[in-house]
């Protein structure tokens, strides 16, 4: 039964592998197009059937030979059948170009895996601009200069997007010369390297179990053949490890001369191992003297190939290593066959374990001499056929010991049933004295109460601990009844008793008994029969003293009490929390959310959260708060049942240091009032700082605007006061009038204040009347051009024919548009076309007035209604910033609307919609 689950664990690694390394072979059996691949945002492109090739046979080409015209036209296509970029064993150097065609929206960073990791010698020549860029790999570098880390040659190139990439590769190697090339984006490298590794993990995982088990059997039968198999499993290992790529990377990352021989002298070594193992499981010497021999001339073989590997070049020791690997295993399956034949113990698992790695180490032959195409399943052909062969020699191991075991087990059986009946009558009584000896001993040693009981539960024998448990002899103690607190629970006891001995059950129950001096004990009672068969045979109980026990479960449960009430009492919310779920919350945090404590605790902490991201965030930041100080103290806002948002300080604690997976102790303190405290002040300083900003606003315009006037009135006191008399009558009427002018403009201005200060306060009168609008619309229009006499715009009115009469109040009326026009003709120095269009659109009044002057920055747009705001570019053009405050008021208390749209030098448009009917005066 556990050979058939082991079995079937074999069977499912070996499906897994070939599942993660299968889906190289799947792209690397994509259709191409042979010397070009077309490249555009695709995960990856394989390269191994899209080469054209050049053999170097003396390998002294260089790269600017290779660029060449006689060079390129030598160049010939890979067979689209067959091996493809594998080329055998062979000390000749493969130049291999590709043209990559990137579309103008592919990336530009890729990667080039080369996924051979025995290859000595790799050069890549990548376009950068009007050049070639170099790159070097191959297993005779260190690990450390590779430019990307990994098992494989890997090394970036970039792409020109929109352009041919034409790449060039050398390789070179004194073993099997194979480049199962791949074009990578990095992402999908990376992620198809986790299915890779895991599959290797697993094998190599295999392995060392398998190792470590096996050992420990030798350890404990002390067969040699465990540690052959140990042995054999090692060197398989370092075999496969530095066939992977693993071993370079990992193992032996600088040795690179290692790296170099590893592949060969791991597989001699698991040869060795492998043949010495078949002569001591098969016993060959003994049952098979002649094959025995035909054993050791192949054990000398794969030592001579272990001795080459180290010392002769590379290709010598892979040639004998595929060789010999295809003998070697082809008779164990033939000793296999002639095992299974004989029905020696094991032998089916044996056959059966060598013939999958014939399998895999004919495919790995078939590939390193470019009979099979380079895939994931043809390079790894060896990896997993040794994987399954591995488990099933182990299951052969166990099974062969299985058989000798029974064998022994029998023999042993024949032997002490004849000397049982030879010696029987002369030593049983003599031995079963001894053995009833040795169990009183141990019985009355023990530090448990024993006792056996009849049927009828009278004692039959109880060792001395059952008896100080009770403080009683066994003379006194006839049976248990005495110590059980009342007949009515002995009565109980006893049927239920009954019950478990009838089914063959242990029975284990936890009771308090007296003494016989009357104190008053806990202990821990089991028994049951001692023949299910036989029930006349009695019980036999064991008794246990809990009493210490028991009070300190007493002892814990009452402290635990008392801290509850405690934290119950606490004027903070506490919760303990595990894994962000709620273990234990007090009354105080259920109050404060407003939930029962039964609904809270084992709950989720992300309800109490305003929604799942703000859940998510305050995790991440809270747990690396706390694994790096071991607290975390925040102030949130959580919800209440009933959806309310209330602000609380968190204070978080690790209930071990720096681990917060161990648990951690919250608590929470509301300050839901202590936030609209600090809110409410931080709006009143942020309306002291507009009041402020305001106020010196309106101290600046009035110093400017005030200055002005009365600097003229002053001059023209002056002028009237020294030479009125001499003054002619024209020239002393235009200084008059100056001095009216300057009052009239102060008036003007106090006037805006005082319209705009009623505005604010709500006391702006709001009188509308029927009225129409054309003719008010001229009268505005003249009264412009009145107003600005030099001006040089020319301004345009356009009133629709279908505007009529409507509800309004013309004093803010003409509040509105005098502003308007006044702006649009003052802020127009260049001239030009001012625009006050009139129409109706659906249930409004569109009132349009726009001119091509100074325009307004669009940083200050949102700006332009605030009081005493004035553009950055007026210049010298005079203003009080009171104009358009008044004029938003206005056109507000009509409950109409006001937007503007301006471009610096182009000049700006003002639109201002009124209801057409005549809205009652908004609130």
């Amino acid at each position: 039964m556990m050979q058939s689950r082991w079995l079937a664990l074999a069977c499912w690694l070996a499906c897994c592998m070939g599942a993660c390394l299968g889906m190289g072979a799947a792209l690397a059996q994509a259709p191409v197009h042979v010397g070009e691949v077309e490249v555009s945002n695709a995960a990856s492109y394989p390269l191994s059937r899209s080469f054209y090739f050049l053999e170097d046979k003396g390998a002294k080409l260089t790269f600017d030979d290779i660029l060449k015209p006689e060079m390129q036209a030598a160049f010939k296509p890979l067979q689209q059948t067959g091996p493809g970029a594998n080329f055998g064993l062979t000390t000749s150097a493969i130049w291999l170009r590709v043209k990559l065609v990137a579309a103008p929206y592919a990336p530009a960073d890729w990667l080039l895996e080369v996924a051979y990791p025995p290859l000595d010698s790799l050069q890549v020549y990548s376009p950068e601009g009007l050049r070639f860029e170099k790159q070097a790999g191959g297993d005779l570098l260190p690990f450390g200069s590779r430019v990307v880390p990994h098992r494989n040659h890997v090394l970036p190139i970039k792409l020109m997007p929109g352009a041919d990439n034409v790449v060039y590769m050398r390789i070179h190697s004194e073993g099997t010369v194979s480049a199962p090339t791949t074009l990578w984006r990095p992402q999908a490298l990376w992620a198809h390297d986790q299915a890779t590794y895991s599959a290797l993990a697993l094998y190599f995982g295999l392995l060392l179990g398998l190792l470590l088990y096996n050992f420990l059997l030798f350890l404990s039968v002390r067969d040699v053949a465990y540690l052959v198999y140990v042995g054999f499993v090692a060197s398989m290992g370092i075999g496969q490890a530095a066939l992977t790529g693993l071993g370079g990377q990992f193992l032996w990352p600088e040795l690179t001369w290692w790296n170099s021989v590893s592949p060969p002298a791991g597989l001699s070594l698991t040869a060795v191992f492998g043949l010495q193992f078949a002569r001591i499981f098969l016993a060959s010497r003994k049952r098979m003297p002649r094959i025995d021999w035909f054993y050791l001339l192949q054990l000398a073989g794969w030592s001579a190939a272990f001795i080459a590997s180290l010392t002769l070049p590379y290709t010598v020791s892979s040639y004998m290593v595929t060789v010999l690997a295809v003998l070697s295993v082809a008779t164990m399956v033939a000793v296999g066959v002639i095992s299974v034949k004989r029905d020696y113990p094991g032998a089916r698992y044996f056959i059966s374990a060598w013939t999958l790695l014939l399998i895999g180490v004919v495919t790995l032959s078939l590939h390193n001499t470019g009979v099979l195409p380079s895939n994931a399943f043809t390079a790894n052909a060896l990896l997993i056929g040794s994987a399954l062969e591995m488990v099933l020699l182990s299951f052969a191991l166990a099974d062969r010991i299985n058989v000798a075991r029974r064998f022994k087990e029998q023999a042993q059986a024949r032997i002490a049933a004849e000397h049982a009946m030879v010696e029987a009558l002369s030593q049983s009584q003599e031995r079963l004295r001894s053995v009833l000896e040795e169990r009183e001993i141990i019985l009355e040693s023990s530090i448990v109460g024993i006792a056996f009981l009849t049927p009828q539960g009278r004692f039959r024998w109880a060792n001395q601990a059952m008896l100080d448990i009770f403080g009683a002899s066994l003379r006194a103690a006839f049976s248990m009844e005495p110590f059980y607190l009342t007949r009515d629970e002995y009565l109980r006891v006893g049927g239920e008793v009954a019950k478990a001995v009838a089914r063959g059950e242990v029975y284990e129950t936890e009771l308090q008994m007296r003494r016989m001096d009357g104190t008053l004990i806990w202990i821990s009672l089991s028994g049951k029969a001692v023949s299910r068969e036989n029930l006349s045979q009695g019980t036999v109980w064991v008794v246990m003293n809990i009493t210490p026990r028991k009070e300190l479960e007493e002892q814990l449960q009452k402290t635990n009490s008392e801290r509850e009430a405690i934290l119950n009492s606490a004027l903070v919310g506490i919760v303990l929390s595990v894994h962000r779920r709620h273990e234990w919350v007090n009354d105080k945090f259920a109050q404060m959310l407003g939930y029962p404590r039964q609904v809270l605790i084992g709950q989720s902490s992300m309800h109490i959260h305003p929604d799942e991201a703000s859940w998510l965030h305050f995790g991440e930041v809270a747990r690396a708060a706390l694994i790096a100080t071991g607290s975390y103290v925040c102030e949130r806002q959580v919800k209440r049942r009933n959806g309310e948002l209330l602000w609380v300080e968190m204070g978080g604690s690790c209930i071990r240091p720096n681990d917060p997976d161990s648990g951690v102790i919250w608590t929470f303190l509301d300050i839901t009032e202590r936030k609209k405290s600090e809110d409410e002040i931080r709006e009143a300083l942020e309306q002291q700082k507009a009041l402020n900003e305001l106020r010196s606003r309106f101290v600046a315009m009035t110093s400017h605007e005030f200055r002005t006037p009365l600097a003229a009135i002053l001059s023209a006191e002056e002028l009237l006061r020294h030479y009125g008399d001499r003054l002619p009558q024209p020239e002393r009427i235009e200084v008059l009038d100056s001095i009216a002018a300057g009052v009239q403009r102060m008036s003007r201005m106090m006037d805006r204040v005082l319209l705009l200060g009623k505005a604010d306060a709500g006391m702006l009168d709001f009188q509308p009347q029927r009225m129409d609008l054309k003719p008010l619309c001229k009268k505005l229009v003249d009264e412009a051009r009145a107003q600005q006499p030099n001006d040089h715009s020319d301004v345009v009115l356009q009133v629709a024919d279908d505007v009529g009469e409507g509800a309004y109040d013309e004093k803010l009326l003409r509040h509105i548009f005098s502003n308007l026009l006044s702006n649009a003709l003052k802020y127009s120095p260049g001239g030009g076309q001012v625009k006050f269009d009139v129409r109706l659109e659906a249930s409004d009044t569109v009132f349009e007035v726009a001119d091509h002057g100074i325009g307004i920055p669009p940083d200050e747009l949102p700006h332009l209604f605030e009081s005493f705001h004035r553009a950055s570019n007026v210049g010298a053009i005079q203003g009080t910033g009171l104009g358009l405050a008044i004029v938003k008021n206005a056109v507000e208390m009509h409950g109409g609307t006001i937007t503007v749209a301006s471009v610096v030098g182009e000049g700006t448009r003002f639109t201002v919609r009124l209801p057409a009917g005549g809205p009652a005066r908004p609130s």
